[in-house]
């Protein structure tokens, strides 16, 4: 088996949103009749996925930043010690 070391073509973490719009494209290319009840669920189904992906991405980013400032606010408070 192979060894596990890393190569140049690692592979990169894919996001949320990417793997979203990637079910997105494969529902796009079953080329589903619009009209039918199945594919506005499905479609309904993906459309909330890819809102959920934003939420998140917002949501990591809030995290992100709130992490930045707590980190300032607990190097602020050694140097008081």
């Amino acid at each position: 088996f192979n060894n596990h070391r890393k190569t140049q073509r690692e592979e990169r973490v894919i996001t949320n949103s990417e793997r979203a719009s990637y079910i997105r494209a494969l529902m796009d290319g079953l080329e589903l009749d619009p009209g039918t009840k199945e594919t506005k669920v499905l479609n309904a189904i993906v459309d909330l996925l890819e809102d959920l992906c934003l939420s998140m991405d917002e949501l990591e980013d809030d995290v992100s930043e709130l992490s930045g400032q707590v980190d300032e606010i607990d190097e602020d408070l050694g140097n008081l010690e």
